[in-house]
């Protein structure tokens, strides 16, 4: 389906509906309404539906007749309201269904005229529809359908509860969020009382709905009163702190986490309130439940960021968010930041608060914008309370991440435009916060160059409207201003490294003379924004001294600027006082009339008017006048009269049906205006990308001009390099030759080497044969030794036996003297053979020592020849490292 057929579809057959509500027609508008509730289900892109364009201004202009015309069938009411409701979930429709087409007064004035039936689905989800287009956006008051909405809210929500009970207790905390009006208009009720008890009695109830809406009422009409300290005193206040971060950590749905979010940065706005935050004693338990919460979807986020913010807006709470969210462990690989962070990392609440603001700002909107504003939130904890040392600040990570953000944004509408360059913006000053840090300070240094400033400053030069203005124009373009702010920040990030980058100085310098410039200059010195001021007047000081800084065409730009602000309030002023024939003086004698008939818009009819009281004035003037005739007879006089009166009355109904025509055709108008003006705004966009594309090519031919005179010089270079390469070429046969000859030489050193790597291995194996030899020798050596000694053992227990022998036979030869002789030559022999045996003893010994001493000599000279080898091997060793070498 293609989306812009669907809106044509949609205006041609709410046309044909408006001029003949026959049943086909009105079947036709039913199916196009159908048609375009698929295209805008959630989830579902709505580029296409521009609410500043034309088309999709003329489809909201049909819905809103639809939902105004009390004849319109229920059938199609509900499928209208059905596509409101899909239209409303986007931000920058909603606010147009809000601002520019007043859809909420049409909505209430809807719902009072369905609520004989509230039990029907129409009206559950106009209240739906009512609480998104009423959720943070300002609604006029006193009027008349306000007290008449507010007075349906407040009796379904002390009646008896039903479906109704949870939309109609949102829709009353929109109302009544940042509106003392509407807040006043509550408390003067006279049920007032009933109200404070039923709120309070629902703060227990089982839906986290409908205990966040009470709290959120209660926290607006009663908050610093007296029955608001009855509620949040000290006892009950810590009570409400868990019950909120139990339903924020815990909620059912997105949208009760963020309503949540906002009763709780509503409720820091008390300084009491603050106090009792600071000092509750698991705050820091329940902050890191609620960090896990960054991880989830981008409607979450946001609002997680939006408190943290809050949170670091109270004294004392901002240490607290920095320590929870930087105790975060470092990853173990932790490379250079990436646009795609990988999911382990972005479980950390640190690493998904950095993930977030590295985002793109068409997907994910505010995210990225809280992200970064965190992010500075955090390091100026840091720098500001010392805690670098304690802390790890992880600026390997934002730094990177940083400067990835500041690239100049695509060509797209003013909207995103400005996103873009508001997110570029918030990260330039996460960078300059890092800059009051010495050692982050050279992190950032590191990053930036020269060329990432440049085509930042050149985009705002050549897109933004006040860099390209001639003459001194207002901000036209919505993303101007914020373009200014990013010149003005890119400049000051330039100015704290201009030491540290090189080329940085002299480019930094050579910008504040540029005459481009002065239009931003100027624009911020004469801006109401103290911050813009401020940074505008810390570049002039550092410019003024440089001797061809356009000061006078800077004074002559603040004049200017200065001189059309007060022609602006000058117009203001006198804008009533137009003479009636002039155009602008008939135009709002026309919208006088127009109001002063009780019309709301250009709607509805009334009684009386400003001209018809200024004829019966003239009336009765022209009478007394004529009355005063002595003449004349007075029932001739009032014949003339009732004449007149009549012809009057005449011209009055004529004047009547004029004015009716005038306020259809003011209607008409007022239409054809905005269309006039969106389409103009599209001509003068189309007008600014051809002067873009223009600009774009006459860069271009200006590049390929200076790349044709950069050709020719090389070609000259070239020509003088083929002669120095032919000189060269000689010396390099030359050095060829020689290279040959070396090639040779080495080739017969490797021969050579080889011949010795043989010998060498030859000397190794003979050595090898040697130590086996000597191995074997020694285990001879060892058992010879150990035989020797059994030899000894054996001749030594025979000698100590013989001995015992001997003693015996003396024994014998005392006590038998007579066997005295025998036994002396008895001993006699035995000493001969005891001679004998010593003999045989030393000679054996002497024996075994002369064939240990032999053995022992072998191994000596088998020692001398290993060593004799072992020289010859390291002799081989160095004369082939020589050769290597």
């Amino acid at each position: 389906m293609d989306p812009t057929s669907c809106m044509k579809g949609l205006v041609m057959a709410g046309s044909q509906f408006r001029n003949n509500r026959s049943d086909a027609n009105i079947l036709q508008l039913q199916r196009q309404i159908e048609l375009m509730i698929s295209l805008t289900m959630k989830g579902r892109s709505v580029k296409f539906f521009n609410p500043q364009q034309i088309l999709p201004m003329e489809c909201l202009s049909c819905l809103c007749d639809i939902i105004e015309d009390n004849h319109t069938p229920t059938s199609l009411s509900h499928k209208t309201v059905v596509l409101l409701n899909n239209l409303a979930s986007y931000p920058d429709i909603r606010d147009a269904m809000h601002t520019t087409f007043n859809f909420t007064s049409s909505l209430a004035t809807f719902l009072q005229y369905h609520t004989q039936s509230p039990g029907e689905p129409l009206v559950l989800q106009t209240l739906q529809l009512l609480q998104k287009l009423t959720y943070k956006s300002k609604v006029s008051y006193p009027n008349s359908y306000m007290e008449e909405l507010i007075r349906f809210l407040i009796s379904h929500i002390l009646g008896h509860e039903s479906d109704l009970t949870a939309p109609c207790l949102g829709l009353l905390a929109n109302l009544c969020k940042n509106n003392l009006s509407i807040q006043a208009h509550v408390k003067a009720l006279e049920n007032v009382k009933s109200i404070y008890r039923t709120l309070i009695a629902y703060v227990s109830h089982s839906n986290q709905s409908i205990v966040v809406y009470s709290f959120s009422i209660l926290s607006n009409l009663c908050l610093n009163e007296e029955i608001g300290e009855k509620v949040f005193n000290a006892k009950n206040i810590y009570q409400t702190f868990q019950l909120i971060f139990n339903i924020i950590v815990n909620g059912d749905s997105s949208h009760v986490r963020s309503f949540t979010c906002d009763l709780f940065i509503g409720l820091l706005k008390s300084p009491k309130t603050q106090q009792s935050v600071v000092i509750y004693e698991h705050f820091e338990a329940c902050l890191m439940q609620v960090l896990r919460l960054i991880t989830m979807d981008t409607e979450s986020a946001t609002k997680i960021f939006e408190l943290l913010l809050s949170f670091c807006s109270v004294n004392g709470l901002r240490c607290t968010v920095c320590r929870a969210l930087l105790n975060t462990p470092a990853p173990q690989d932790p490379d250079r930041y990436q646009p795609q962070v990988h999911q382990r990392q972005i479980t950390e609440p640190f690493f998904a608060l950095v993930h977030w603001a590295g985002q793109s700002v068409e997907t994910h909107d505010q995210a990225p914008l809280f992200a970064l504003d965190l992010l500075k939130e955090i390091f100026e904890e840091v720098i500001d309370s010392g805690l670098s040392a304690q802390l790890s600040p992880r600026t390997d990570v934002v730094v990177p991440m940083a400067v990835e953000q500041l690239t100049p944004p695509c060509d797209t509408d003013g909207s995103i435009l400005k996103l873009k360059c508001l997110k570029t913006v918030k990260a330039l000053d996460v960078l300059l916060v890092l800059c009051n840090d010495e050692s982050m300070k050279l992190q950032v240094a590191e990053a930036v160059d020269t060329k990432v400033c440049s085509t930042l400053l050149e985009h705002q030069y050549q897109h933004n409207r006040l860099g390209r203005a001639t003459g001194h124009c207002g901000m036209e373009e919505d993303w101007s201003e914020a373009g200014v702010d990013l010149v003005l920040h890119t400049l000051e990030l330039m100015s704290r490294i201009k030491t540290y980058v090189a080329n940085m100085d002299m480019m930094f310098y050579e910008t504040l003379q540029d005459q481009r410039l002065v239009a931003f200059l100027a624009f911020s010195l004469t801006n109401d924004t103290r911050a813009r001021v401020q940074l505008a007047l810390r570049l002039l000081n550092q410019a003024l001294p440089l001797p061809e800084f356009p000061a006078i065409m800077l004074g002559d730009s603040i004049a200017a600027y200065n001189a059309k602000q007060a022609t602006e309030r000058k117009v203001l002023n006198i804008g009533s006082a137009e003479s009636p024939g002039s155009p602008v003086g008939k135009l709002q004698s026309m919208k006088a009339s127009i109001n002063y008939n009780g019309t709301e818009g250009g709607k509805g009819r009334g009684k009386g008017s400003p001209l018809r009281e200024g004829n019966v004035d003239t009336l009765i003037d022209r009478m007394n006048s004529g009355l005063e005739i002595k003449d004349v007879k007075a029932s001739e006089i009032m014949d003339l009269y009732e004449h007149k009166l009549a012809s009057l009355a005449t011209k009055e109904s004529h004047l009547q049906d004029l004015l009716e025509a005038k306020q259809l055709a003011l209607a008409q108008a007022d239409r054809l205006i905005a269309q006039y003006k969106s389409r103009r705004a599209q001509s003068e966009a189309e007008a600014r990308k051809l002067a873009s594309m223009l600009q774009e090519s006459e860069r271009r031919s200006e590049a390929y001009r200076d790349q044709i005179n950069e050709l020719r010089l090389d070609k000259e270079r070239q020509a003088e390099d083929m002669e120095q390469l032919v000189g060269q070429n000689n010396k390099l046969q030359a050095v060829a030759e020689e290279h040959e000859q070396l090639q040779a030489a080495y080739a017969e050193q490797i021969t050579r080497v080889e011949a010795l790597q043989r010998s060498v291995n030859a000397h190794m194996e003979e050595q090898n044969s040697l130590r086996e030899m000597n191995e074997m020798l020694r285990r001879h050596n060892e058992s010879l030794k150990n035989q020797v000694e059994d030899e000894k053992k054996r001749l030594t227990k025979q000698l100590k036996d013989k001995e015992a022998k001997l003693t015996e036979e003396k024994d014998k030869v005392r006590t038998l003297e007579h066997e005295k002789e025998d036994l002396e030559t008895a001993v006699d022999k035995y000493r001969n053979e005891l001679t004998k045996l010593e003999q045989l003893k030393k000679e054996t010994v002497k024996k075994y020592e002369a064939s240990i001493a032999e053995k022992d000599a072998l191994i000596k000279t088998q020692k001398a020849e290993l060593e004799k080898n072992a020289q010859i091997v390291a002799m081989i060793h160095n004369i082939s490292a020589g050769v290597k070498s």
